[in-house]
């Protein structure tokens, strides 16, 4: 498919705000209206203190990131993510009600594939802000910055989240589901594009490569309870511009799993 087409003619400058967030945008989502995908998978590992870190089970994962742009310098970026879960070292997808054994606690478990959104950023020339209830980063009016590099004509730039907040399941009602009070996370979003796209004034959205790493508490249905330690996630993949560029066999997995997310004009409307 075509790659979409913007208006802008200025050249980019990383260095100032105006130019920083200009070139995040055409890697994580378009400067204009639009809707493109985000496919990715990997391994999710745990690592608890004293002992060899173990992975317990794969992940793939496809987001619906649509850009609505409100403004000359003004974008919401909307994304629907839908997850599933697959047997070690690519195997086979999990059974709706399929259990495997935690390395760690040797106890039965079973995942549970999992989606999230919509979560709603406003992008602008200072720092993003997530929309709505979920406002977990405050309006702090300092200038977008995010940290970029120039290799070999590859442009890289990288989006890091620490976030702490009160934990939905409260360690007394659910002691082995809770990983605690807070809900923490460290996450780091790696994009990378061809440096002419994204200084080519024609291209609204530059064909991106992405890689994700953090490390959080235990998920609910890990069952590790208070048990010290935090599960590592190690994902790759990239921009499509067409669902029909993801992987056959996870698209029909997605639909008879989470078939909400294919509904349009949105997946679904409340934050889940």
């Amino acid at each position: 498919p075509a790659k979409a087409r913007a208006s802008r003619r200025a050249p980019l400058d990383l260095a100032t705000p105006v130019g920083n967030v200009t070139a995040y945008l055409k890697m994580r989502a378009s400067l204009e209206t639009q809707d493109v995908f985000f496919w990715f998978g990997g391994r999710l590992d745990l690592a608890v203190p004293g002992e060899p870190v173990r992975p317990i089970i794969e992940v793939a994962s496809l987001i619906l990131r649509r850009t609505e742009r409100v403004g000359d310098l003004a974008w919401n970026v909307i994304d629907w993510e839908a997850s599933m879960y697959r047997h070690l070292d690519g195997g086979d997808w999990l059974a709706p009600d399929e259990e495997i054994v935690n390395p760690h606690t040797g106890r039965k478990v079973r995942p549970l594939n999992y989606r999230e959104g919509p979560v709603r950023f406003r992008f602008t020339d200072q720092e993003p802000r997530i929309l709505g209830s979920r406002d977990v980063m405050p309006n702090t009016g300092k200038p977008f910055n995010y940290p970029w590099k120039v290799v070999a004509g590859d442009l890289y730039m990288v989006k890091s989240s620490y976030i702490r907040a009160p934990n939905w399941l409260s360690p007394v009602d659910w002691p082995l589901e809770s990983s605690g009070k807070d809900v923490v996370v460290a996450a780091h979003s790696s994009l990378k594009a061809r440096l002419a796209d994204v200084q080519d004034p024609k291209v609204a959205s530059a064909p991106t490569d992405f890689a994700y790493t953090a490390t959080s508490g235990w998920l609910p249905w890990m069952q590790m309870g208070p048990t010290p330690g935090h599960v590592v996630w190690a994902e790759s993949g990239k921009k499509l511009f067409s669902l029909d560029e993801a992987p056959a066999d996870q698209v029909q997995r997605l639909r008879e799993v989470h078939p909400t997310w294919f509904a349009r004009p949105e997946p679904w409307p409340e934050f889940t």
